[in-house]
């Protein structure tokens, strides 16, 4: 399978979708100062690294992150729990989405 039929928005979209789903529990766990956040950071951690893998071998670039990707995870890792961190892994998904979609039009060109 071609690096770009395993790009579609229908292979990636359900990473986002679960994303969605944790976001607006996480969102409503830290307005209620509950601990179990914690968790569904965790959730959160195995989705992004999921479709993390999933472009990396699709792209066959293991070096494949958002900006600063890398020293962005450490942080929600090292703190999951926190506001801070929820807002630091929704803001990566946001720029991995745009980022994937940049990677889909430039691979789309290189088709023509």
């Amino acid at each position: 399978m071609k690096s770009s039929q395993k790009l579609t928005k229908d292979q990636l979209e359900p990473f986002f979708q679960e994303w969605n789903q944790l976001s607006t529990e996480l969102a409503d766990l830290h307005h209620q100062r509950n601990r179990g956040a914690k968790d569904a950071m965790q959730a959160g951690l195995k989705v992004y690294n999921s479709l993390l893998a999933h472009c990396r071998e699709a792209l066959q670039d293991e070096r494949f992150e958002p900006l600063n990707g890398s020293e962005r995870l450490s942080f929600i890792q090292a703190s999951p729990g926190t506001y801070a961190a929820y807002r630091q892994m929704d803001e990566l998904f946001s720029e991995l989405k745009k980022t994937l979609a940049r990677k889909r039009i430039e691979l789309s060109r290189l088709k023509e």
